[in-house]
């Protein structure tokens, strides 16, 4: 028994320094990890900055030879006519929206690079596929570091879920429709949030729990923001103003259920747009922030 008490103790001895071994490694993970990602994140401000320099002199160049015309042209084909509500005063109507929506799927449809993918039932079939596949398997958004598998699985969390030609045809939109991408998203965000759902006849907009799951992964995961890091910074401060506006509408409707603190993420989205260059509405972007700004810091 003397013997066999020993061994006991022994592998229960051993047993413990295993778990305090995988605890410390845990911890020295997660520290290099958060590192990595500041490391990451300085680099690529200081490329965006360098980068961004660069591209305020092209299209000033640009510009100045071949002026807004193409531009509109393409606009006008993609979403219909332009519509003004905004300069005017005029409200906004979810049915307008739709209109454009619809458009643009249309539109989509008739571009060669789209054609190339020979897509079952067209770009918008895959569309509300890609939705309800995003609805149905949302990502990670508190404890992503507890464990590697974790982490990594969050960090490829679009890949697994959307698939290689679903990703493929996502990036092929946003290279070719870039010069008219700032309207494009601003008519999802309008067609996704405005109220009234039942008056529009397209189905796939998504349900605020998903916008605000989504809205706290980019914002508030270590793999949501590392994501944005690798987009194009139109495309990055962009989705970053959108899902700040996603939070401050979960507010509204008491359905921030993670608590997420909207305060510092308005502050970086306002010197994330002011330091953009190329935004066709920056000064309306930077209001409405001024805006959230002065309604969160009210007593």
């Amino acid at each position: 028994m003397g013997k066999l008490a020993k061994v006991l103790v022994g592998v229960l001895i051993f047993a413990a320094l295993c778990v305090l071994v995988y605890v410390n490694v845990m911890k020295w993970h997660k520290k290099t990890v958060q590192k990595a990602i500041t490391a990451e994140q300085e680099t690529w401000q200081e490329k965006t900055e360098g980068l961004e320099q660069r591209v305020a002199g092209l299209e000033k160049k640009l510009s100045e030879a071949e002026g807004p015309a193409e531009e509109d042209e393409k606009l006008t084909e993609a979403l219909g006519q332009r519509s003004a509500e905004v300069d005017e005063g005029k409200p906004i109507v979810l049915a307008d929206v739709d209109a454009q929506v619809k458009t643009f799927f249309a539109y989509l449809d008739q571009q060669p690079y789209i054609k190339a993918y020979k897509l079952k039932g067209g770009v918008y079939q895959q569309y509300v596929e890609t939705v309800d596949l995003l609805s149905k398997n949302e990502p990670v958004l508190v404890g992503e570091t507890d464990s590697l598998h974790r982490l990594f699985k969050n960090m490829a969390h679009f890949y697994r879920v959307l698939g290689k030609q679903r990703i493929s045809v996502i990036k092929s939109v946003l290279d070719e429709e870039y010069e008219i991408i700032e309207p494009v998203m601003q008519t999802f965000y309008r067609w996704y949030t405005l109220e009234g759902g039942s008056k529009t006849s397209t189905a796939g907009r998504p349900s605020p729990k998903v916008m605000y799951a989504y809205s706290c992964y980019f914002l508030n995961t270590i793999s949501g923001r590392t994501y944005l890091l690798r987009r194009d910074s139109k495309i990055r401060v962009l989705t970053y103003f959108y899902c700040v506006k996603i939070i401050d509408l979960a507010n509204n409707k008491k359905l921030n259920s993670l608590g997420i603190d909207i305060r510092p993420l308005i502050k970086t989205a306002y010197q994330d747009i002011r330091n953009q260059m190329g935004l066709s509405t920056r000064k309306a972007y930077l209001e409405e922030l001024e805006r959230l700004d002065r309604k969160y810091s009210a007593p």
